[in-house]
């Protein structure tokens, strides 16, 4: 009896830890942006773990706010349609775009911070680059969801919401065949943290 008691708390700590890397990745997650992944998708469709699993998934290493990528082809397009070799790019005319210099054209064509949110969505959006990239990064992104797969998130269908996030389309094919995969597995482990309020004891 006196060794069941003594084996018991090694087993509850080897139970509560993560069960494996990606487990680990939503528990430091959690600890480290828990209140502002709360604070920006609290009273809006997307969930804490869906946000935090976007996080997870957009940004390296997991969380990093300096997280920037550059995509040559959408900065191409942008200067074709400045030069009038296109009469329009995502909505936007070349008379609108003629506008932007080319180092603007740069900065929307890059994606910025944990959820890797375009540059050319502050147009729609409203807001500049800097603010896009500043602290409240995650409340612009969660702006941005809801506008743009919000329906989808209410209903709980997050497979077409990491498809969107990724693709822009609900059944698009993601560059990374695991990326909604994967993304499900860290909204549960997310999910759990939150529940143990990122207890392991």
């Amino acid at each position: 009896m006196r060794v069941r008691l003594l084996i018991l708390p090694f087993l509850f700590v080897f139970v509560a830890c993560p069960r494996n890397y990606e487990d680990f990745v939503m528990l430091h997650l959690y600890l480290s942006m828990e209140d502002r992944i709360w604070k920006a998708s609290h009273g809006t469709n997307i969930s804490e773990e869906y946000l935090a699993a976007v996080i997870s998934l957009e940004s390296s290493p997991p969380g990093n706010w300096n997280s920037t990528r550059f995509e040559p082809h959408v900065y191409k397009r942008f200067l074709a349609t400045k030069n009038k070799q296109r009469p329009s790019f995502l909505g936007l005319s070349s008379q609108k775009i003629s506008r932007y210099s080319d180092h603007e054209l740069r900065s929307y064509s890059s994606s910025y911070g944990p959820t890797q949110i375009m540059g050319y969505h502050c147009i729609k959006l409203n807001c500049s680059i800097k603010e896009l990239k500043g602290p409240y990064h995650l409340q612009w992104a969660v702006v941005w969801m809801q506008d743009q797969y919000g329906k989808y998130a209410a209903k709980n269908k997050w497979e077409a919401c990491f498809r969107i996030h990724n693709t822009g389309r609900p059944h698009g094919k993601t560059y990374h065949d695991y990326y909604v995969g994967k993304g499900l597995r860290r909204m549960n482990y997310y999910k759990k943290w939150v529940q143990r309020k990122g207890r392991i004891f």
